[in-house]
């Protein structure tokens, strides 16, 4: 394994949509690995699956890590001294390695249908054998492919397996074998021209000076095939570390036809970024030794470490991401949150170009200890960004002999003169109460109404005060004209 190197790790998603986040996760420990050591994050897209990649999709991971803060130093969009790094540009460099592997025997083309190979495997199954390719091709002569190749037939190249032990020390669980026996000859290059994952992988992290390759733990069967492939070009491996399988809450597998699983997504439904990424911190490691829970970037990259990460599946738990993002939430400055919900409330038809961000914070002011996540902002917005509509039969039910218009006129008068402040109109406010002599249920509860449109509302005196003189007044009027 390589040793006293200067750390460097790469995320290389493939490009067929937008972040994963189980991309995102890898992608957070890549990169808080890489600045605790003073190393360098690379993005690579493994972009060889021609029918699947888009260009779109690609611009798609870029915006989900940089959505996420997570700026890589090396990547196709930067270049750097180890590039191209789009798989799709290294074609040839991966052909050089399959002809030098081919030319010392260590590979050979492969003939074998797709049908010839599925009938194989049937047999072995059927005869309770552990599947594998047999091998057939290996020692084809010259005339024998000759004749294959008069029928048509494209080949494949797959790398000669030596039976035996092979193993490695994984960073998060420690020893790992598999008998390489029970593996067989496997493919490096499609007979399309096109190499394998496995293979291109290990060409480019080599050729990349990679320290240390980090992924989850359902690649650990593909590292086996790796390290079969570095050591048949006679390379040293880098460090490998397998987290935890990401599950959803029913312990199935993550899956985009079972909920949302793209960073773009969780973006669209209000959740931030930093409460995102701490959530995805402890979706398989945990700092040990507190209680604490929140987590800037900045203090997550001083305690990270690979001993602190778990071997047991993680459990994606919308809950504890919603908790997450509401005290994240309550920790922005209201001019910080208010410049977030700009989006949220335009989309909602709320707020035009021209905003008017003083009024804008201090509405987020009122609404800010009880937000759960940005997209429910327009909810929460509406009465004092649009005329609420007067909740008449609501109105008339509360009141029963209680007189609107006599309650309506002493507030209106009361509020007219005063300095508009929320002390002031709290004690305009309560001395009208007191001359009318109503339930205080009943009467704030009516104001309420007049007032936002809804029983539900942030608190009243607070909302009046933010939504000035001009608004308070002209509603109550409307109220009154509604009713009588």
């Amino acid at each position: 394994m390589i040793v006293n190197k200067i750390v460097r790790v790469r995320i290389a998603p493939s490009p067929t949509g937008d972040a994963h986040v189980g991309h995102a996760r890898t992608a957070l420990y890549d990169y808080l690995f890489a600045k605790q050591r003073g190393g360098t994050f690379v993005l690579r897209i493994d972009d060889t699956d021609t029918a699947r990649n888009t260009a779109t999709s690609e611009e798609g991971v870029y915006r989900g890590l940089r959505w996420l803060g997570l700026e890589w130093d090396e990547g196709p969009d930067k270049g750097g001294a180890y590039g191209p790094y789009r798989q799709s540009e290294r074609l040839d460099i991966y052909g050089h390695y399959v002809n030098e592997l081919l030319a010392s025997g260590k590979a050979y083309e492969c003939y074998c249908t797709a049908a010839e190979l599925e009938a194989e495997r049937q047999a072995q199954i059927e005869a309770k054998d552990h599947p594998r390719y047999s091998g057939k091709c290996c020692n084809l002569t010259a005339e024998d492919k000759g004749h294959l190749q008069a029928e048509g037939r494209v080949p494949t190249v797959r790398l000669k397996v030596i039976s035996g032990i092979v193993g490695f020390t994984d960073l998060v669980r420690g020893w790992i074998e598999a008998d390489t026996s029970l593996m067989g000859d496997f493919i490096i290059l499609k007979s399309s021209g096109i190499p394998v994952y496995n293979f291109a992988t290990v060409i480019d992290d080599h050729l990349m000076e990679m320290t240390h390759v980090t992924r989850g733990a359902e690649h650990i069967a593909n590292t086996f095939n790796q390290l079969l492939t570095y050591k048949a070009l006679g390379w040293t491996a880098p460090h490998f570390a397998h987290f935890s399988i990401m599950l959803n809450e029913d312990r199935s597998k993550m899956s985009k036809r079972k909920g949302a699983t793209f960073l773009g997504q969780y973006a669209e439904m209000g959740y931030l970024p930093e409460a995102m990424l701490n959530f995805l911190a402890f979706l398989g490691w945990s700092p040990g030794g507190t209680e604490e829970e929140i987590y800037t970037l900045e203090q997550l990259q001083k305690l990270f470490s690979l001993e602190r990460c778990t071997v047991s599946n993680a459990v994606f738990d919308i809950k504890k991401l919603d908790w997450i993002n509401a005290k994240w939430i309550r920790i922005l400055s209201p001019e910080d949150l208010a410049s977030r919900l700009v989006p949220f409330l335009r989309k909602a038809d709320l707020l035009g170009e021209d905003v008017d961000m003083e009024f804008l914070t201090q509405v987020t002011r009122l609404i800010q200890e009880r937000l759960p996540r940005l997209d429910e902002a327009a909810t929460a917005c509406t009465t004092f960004l649009r005329e609420p509509a007067v909740p008449v039969d609501e109105l008339r039910q509360l009141l029963g002999d209680n007189d609107a218009q006599v309650c309506i006129s002493a507030v209106i008068d009361s509020l007219e003169s005063v300095d508009w402040d929320e002390a002031e109109i709290e004690q305009a406010i309560r001395r009208i109460q007191e001359q009318l002599g109503w339930s205080t249920k009943v009467y704030y509860m009516f104001l309420r109404l007049a007032v936002m449109g809804s029983k539900v509302s942030p608190p009243l005196f607070s909302s009046m005060a933010v939504l000035g003189k001009e608004k308070v007044l002209s509603r109550m009027q409307r109220t009154a004209a509604s009713l009588y």
